[in-house]
């Protein structure tokens, strides 16, 4: 083609492009100013070298510039796989992917027809792109698949008619790996399918709703719970059976719903249909659209009735717990003056009020149930009460080994007969329409009490094992309280004793070292006082050859024992004579060494007061009991004494105050005994004074006890008093010892007579022989030798022979 006509070429090429939308080849003719089959021939020129289309359009042909691009440079620059086929579907190129792909070089490639090559890849093509399907169909694209390397493989193949330089047409296949893109599409296929599994096997509730609450999807497991089916819930209210007052927390829960806050969550109980109310949870999701508007919500909710009620329970095993602790707390710190009875009823009613709670403890010596506390409502109370203002507290009832054996098998609280042994008299008569429980108190094996506790008759004991752990804890800590009051009791009783023994010891050494000038009944009276305060105190001594007993002592309070005294008409009681034979007790009464109770103070004062006196004084004085104890030792009666007390009650030391009169009454014998044996030495004395003869009386070692002036002089002494204390042996001849018979009758105390010749010294008149008679005497109370001397001139004929000789 000449220069010329590429130039015409390319200008009709130019106007193309400046009409996309075409040109016809008047149009282009027009703008040419050339003949229009000039025009015709260089279009179809253009047409047929493919760079132009061409469109009939009615009768009319229209031309365009043509969009194809050129086989080289798709080549070039395609990441895909291209193959370019001619109509007999050889392959005329193939670029370095699809070389790759096929793994084959590009000779081995190039010119070799589709249909008869068994690569995998180009089989597949062969099989998905028939001959009539190259040449007529439109522009389509198409997936295949095929096995490479033992992996299926996955391909879109799109199909682009195409025509050659020389005029020839062709295709050219583009082809696409989506192996990896199949893949993804089967495992979101396989998610979804298992999603859908999910939420319709979730045991959870799964809910989508729109903005105004209305259900638009509910999974199955909601269904199941509500006893309902799917299609009746879609387009109901989201949680249709939602109570009341808890309706407020899932429209707050849909208010506060945001894009900055998209999740909320709730609780909320329904009306289930089986009845019951229950506890729901939910957690809300919602969906906004483009614009920020909500356009619906999934809720995802699970029932937690279960959990609500574990931690009910486990919140009260928490509260009784710390109940539990505060009150083991309370127990170990309560001071020895808290009323530990009291507050364990208060705790218990505080668990439960009831109509009454009441508890009993074991009394030790008697085995007895004693009432230490009860609290309760003011009516039930009233019933109990003994007597109008009082309370029942510390009345006691019996109980039998059998009834200990029930308590004791009480371990829990149990339910017993509104008649039972068990119970009091007065809680007996409140039970008519109340239900009666009792648990013991037991502590290492041991029953201290019991807990009762009253409740309305058919109704549920609340708290019932708080209750019993808070009774289970009591018994060991009354049971500490009970060793602990027995422990002070032991410790005051031996503190009394010793205190008792002191006494005891402190006037058994007065008693000894007491003097003869001492008032000894004033001081037992004294002492009495001590041992029995708020009393009057009386000490008879007693005549024997009388028979009488005299009052001399009184110890009491002034202002009792004047009274007592004015009232009884008796100005001074001291010197008062009672005549044993007119008192109301025998004289057997009084050698009992113990105290006797008088009945009256008419006996008291041993009938000697006139009655109506006695009986107006006891209404005047109100004095309480009286009581009498002999003096009596050895068979003997030394006085009594009385004891007026002004107080209820006992003598409350009894077995030290017949200790001490026991004591007093050794004491009043040795006073007797002296006062006797003081007479009897004086009489002694004087007859030894007055006796014609020299008289010592020695002791057991030979020492003088006593002589006579007579004797003084025989040995030289001025005075009987220098003898005394000094041996007998210094005023015998030098060496010589006392004659084998008085040294018998010294160390044997034998009291047959005797007599023998002793050689005596004497300062003025040398060497004295003596005539000795000898008897063994009680002197002082105490054995002792009575010698006669008799001095012997020249000449004297000796004792007698019927004295014995030593």
């Amino acid at each position: 083609m000449s220069v010329l006509d590429q130039e015409r070429m390319d200008r009709i090429k130019q106007y193309l492009k400046w009409n996309p939308r075409g040109m016809t080849i008047s149009d282009v003719s027009s703008k040419l100013h050339m003949n229009r089959n000039l025009v015709s021939k260089y279009l179809d020129m253009l047409l047929i070298s493919g760079q132009v289309d061409m469109q009939e359009i009615g009768a009319a042909k229209v031309y365009f510039l043509s969009h194809r691009v050129p086989i080289s440079a798709m080549l070039d620059f395609s990441s895909d796989m291209v193959v370019v086929l001619d109509d007999e579907n050889r392959i005329l190129k193939v670029n370095e992917p699809m070389l790759v792909a096929l793994n084959e070089d590009r000779e081995s490639v190039v010119g070799t027809s589709i249909h008869i090559s068994q690569n995998p890849i180009l089989v597949a093509l062969k099989n998905n792109l028939s001959p009539p399907e190259l040449r007529d169909a439109p522009d389509r694209i198409i997936e295949m698949r095929c096995v490479l390397q033992e992996t299926e493989r996955h391909f879109r193949v799109k199909r682009m008619p195409t025509v050659f330089e020389d005029g020839a047409r062709g295709i050219t296949l583009i082809i696409e790996d989506i192996t990896d893109q199949v893949a993804s599409q089967e495992r979101l296929r396989v998610s979804e399918a298992r999603y859908r599994g999910i939420i319709e096997d979730q045991t959870e509730f799964i809910v989508r709703c729109m903005p105004d609450g209305t259900a638009t999807f509910v999974n199955a497991a909601y269904a199941r719970y509500s006893e309902e089916r799917v299609e009746h819930l879609i387009g109901k209210p989201f949680i249709p059976r939602i109570c009341n007052e808890d309706a407020h927390a899932r429209d707050q829960a849909f208010r506060s719903l945001s894009r900055d806050h998209p999740v909320s969550t709730f609780e909320c109980r329904i009306h289930h249909s089986s009845g019951r109310i229950r506890w729901n949870t939910w957690t809300m999701r919602a969906f906004f659209d483009t614009s920020g508007h909500l356009s619906e919500c999934q809720g995802m909710g699970r029932d937690i009735t279960e959990k609500r009620e574990a931690a009910a329970k486990i919140n009260d095993y928490i509260r009784g717990m710390e109940f539990l602790s505060q009150t083991g707390m309370a127990f170990m710190d309560m001071g020895e003056d808290d009323d530990i009875y009291d507050y364990v009823v208060r705790q218990v009613y505080s668990l439960a009020p009831l109509p009454l709670v009441w508890i009993d403890i074991i009394d030790g010596p008697t085995q007895n149930l004693v009432l230490k506390s009860i609290v309760g409502d003011s009516t039930a109370l009233e019933i109990t009460e003994q007597s109008p203002g009082t309370r029942p507290a510390g009345m006691l009832f019996l109980i039998n080994k059998a009834d200990m054996t029930e308590l004791i098998q009480c371990r829990s609280l149990v339910k017993v007969p509104p008649r039972s042994r068990l119970l009091h008299k007065q809680i007996v008569e409140t039970a008519g329409e109340l239900d009666i429980y009792l648990m013991g108190l037991v502590s290492k094996g041991r029953l201290i009490g019991n807990v009762g506790i009253s409740q309305k008759r058919g109704s549920l004991l609340p708290n019932k094992d708080l209750i019993e752990a808070l009774i289970r804890q009591a018994a060991i800590a009354i049971d500490r309280r009970v060793a602990n009051d027995t422990l002070k009791k032991s410790l005051a009783r031996e503190k009394v004793q010793v205190q008792n023994l002191q006494f005891l010891s402190r006037t058994a050494m007065n008693f000894i070292e007491m003097e003869d000038s001492v008032d000894l009944y004033r001081y037992i009276a004294d002492r009495l006082y001590d041992l029995v305060p708020e009393s009057v105190i009386g000490i008879n001594s007693f005549d024997p050859e009388q028979r009488e007993f005299t009052l001399r002592a009184v110890v009491g309070e002034e202002e009792q024992t004047n009274a007592l005294w004015e009232a009884l008409g008796i100005v001074n009681p001291l010197g008062v004579s009672f005549p044993i034979s007119e008192l109301p007790l025998s004289e057997t009464d009084f050698h009992k060494g113990a105290l006797i109770e008088v009945l009256s103070p008419y006996d008291l004062c041993f009938h000697r007061i006139p009655q109506e006196r006695c009986v107006q004084a006891q209404e005047r004085l109100r004095p309480g009991r009286g009581f009498c104890m002999g003096f009596a030792c050895k068979g003997e009666i030394f006085g009594n004494i009385l004891i007026e007390l002004f107080r209820p009650g006992d003598v409350t030391n009894r077995e030290t105050v017949e200790a001490f009169v026991n004591q007093a009454s050794v004491a009043l014998l040795r006073r007797f005994a002296r006062e006797c044996n003081r007479e009897g030495r004086e009489f002694f004395r004087l007859l030894v004074e007055q006796m014609p003869y020299p008289i010592v009386i020695l002791d057991r070692d030979g020492c003088i006890l006593d002589a006579n002036k007579l004797a003084a002089t025989l040995v030289g002494c001025r005075d009987a008093a220098e003898l005394a204390g000094r041996s007998f042996r210094e005023y015998m001849e030098s060496g010589a010892d006392l004659p084998p018979g008085l040294l018998r009758c010294l160390v044997s105390y034998e009291s047959s007579d005797l007599s023998c010749r002793l050689c005596l010294r004497s300062s003025g008149n040398g060497i004295r022989d003596v005539e000795a008679w000898g008897r063994m005497v009680r002197y002082d109370r105490k054995p002792a030798l009575y010698l006669v001397l008799r001095p012997l001139s020249s000449g004297e004929e000796d004792i007698p022979s019927s004295s014995a000789r030593c």
